[in-house]
Parts: C-alpha cells; sequence; structure tokens
C-alpha cells in the first residue's frame, strides 16, 4: 500500500513537470538554452511566462517554442506489432518461458511481468517478435485502444499492441507522456470509440513535438529517476 502511494505520487509529479514544460512551455531556462536561443537575460526563468519566442505550428494547430521540430513517429522511432500462435497447438505455449503481453494489459503505466507464456515453437511459428526493454506499448484495439505503457521486460504481444522503440533512447520517457496526452485524440481518431481499431500506419504518422536537446537531456534526467524509483517499488511489492 505504501509503494502504491509512492508510485501514485511519482507519477503525478513527473505527469505535472511534463504539463508544465509541454504543455504550458514554462520549463526551466539553463544557461546553456538561454544562450542557445540568444535570450541570455531569460536565464532561470520559465520560458514562455517570461518571453520566449513562440512560432505557429501549423501541423500541430498551435503555438510551440522557436527552434522546435514537429516529427512524425515513423521519423523519431522504429514501431512494429506483434503476433499471436495458434491456440489449438499446445507446444506453442505449454512450458514456455517468453513472455507474452495482451491488449488489455496496456491499460498499466509499467509492465514489469506476463500474465501469458510461449515457447520458442510458438515464436518461431507466428508473427509474434521479442521486443527489449523500455519498449513503448500502445494498444490498437478494443477497450483499451489508445492507452500507452512501458514494459520493464523482453516480450513479445499480441498484434493488437503497437510497439514503438525511440531512436534516441532519451525521448523514450518524453514520448511516453506525448502518447498519453494524445489519448482523447486517438480514441476519436479509431473512429469515435475506444472499442474501434487504431491501426500502425495511424500511430506512425503522429505528429510529435520534439524540443531542444538541452530540454529533452534534462527532462529525461528527472524522469528516467522518477521511472527506476517506481519501477522498483512494483518489484518489490511483487
Amino acid at each position: 500500500e505504501l509503494n502504491n502511494r509512492i508510485n501514485a505520487e511519482l507519477e503525478r509529479m513527473a505527469k505535472t513537470v511534463y504539463d508544465y514544460w509541454f504543455v504550458q512551455f514554462d520549463f526551466p531556462i539553463s544557461a546553456a538554452y538561454a544562450a542557445s536561443v540568444g535570450q541570455p537575460e531569460l536565464e532561470g526563468k520559465p520560458y514562455k511566462s517570461s518571453g520566449g519566442k513562440m512560432v505557429w505550428s501549423e501541423e500541430l494547430k498551435r503555438e510551440v517554442p522557436e527552434g522546435w521540430e514537429v516529427m512524425r513517429i515513423k521519423e523519431i522511432a522504429v514501431t512494429g506489432s506483434g503476433g499471436t500462435p495458434l491456440s489449438s497447438t499446445p507446444k506453442f505455449y505449454e512450458n514456455g518461458n517468453i513472455p507474452w503481453i495482451n491488449s488489455g494489459e496496456v491499460n498499466a503505466p509499467f509492465i514489469i511481468d506476463a500474465k501469458k507464456f510461449i515457447t520458442q515453437d510458438g515464436l518461431n511459428n507466428s508473427s509474434a517478435k521479442i521486443f527489449p526493454r523500455c519498449t513503448i506499448l500502445m494498444a490498437m484495439y478494443g477497450a483499451t485502444a489508445g492507452q500507452v505503457s512501458l514494459i520493464d521486460i523482453e516480450a513479445c504481444t499480441n498484434q493488437a499492441i503497437c510497439l514503438i522503440i525511440p531512436k534516441d533512447k532519451k525521448l523514450t520517457e518524453y514520448i511516453k507522456f506525448s502518447l498519453h496526452q494524445l489519448y482523447e485524440y486517438l480514441v476519436k481518431l479509431s473512429s469515435g470509440s475506444a472499442r474501434d481499431n487504431l491501426s500502425q500506419d495511424k500511430i506512425k504518422d503522429l505528429h510529435i513535438l520534439i524540443p531542444n536537446s538541452i530540454v529533452v537531456e534534462r527532462f529525461h534526467q528527472i524522469c528516467h529517476n522518477t521511472f527506476e524509483k517506481t519501477l522498483f517499488n512494483l518489484k518489490e511489492s511483487q
């Protein structure tokens, strides 16, 4: 119970930082950032409310900090999906030791273990693939469509999940939060209901705002520590 309360607070703190930095754009300006944008007078102040330069983004239909890029998921990450071995073939499942995640499990922010396992035969005879730790999962079908999770294990998934592996690992936490922020939009994109389907192509074409590398680095440091503490508590409770 204590770990659950700590994790809820850690999640709230990380989300507050994300909202403050990337929704309100009032991230704290470091000396390096102030110098890089030619506004040394802003050092130590919140960006937007202190007069940081903003420009209109046609893709996002809103103002964003000058110098930040808008890119599609397919430009900043490798994506994939899973598969399901034939359930009528026992040797694909019995005594399996390869974690296999289904879309219903993506309602948890982090996945530290699997409820089901498949065998090497099951892996070899299906379109399932093993993905590395820290892969972002997004459910594409069913009641959890649009929800996002992060795996802390090597695992494969069923075909109802889109797997997203950022090319720059420092963007992992940022992309996870950004996709979570798009949840309502994704529900509408999947034909207006959480029970309809997204597709890997729709997810690959999503626009994501990519911050200045100095801001990405700092956010990564903060959230990586928060994520690691959360995962430690989950494993301790387990």
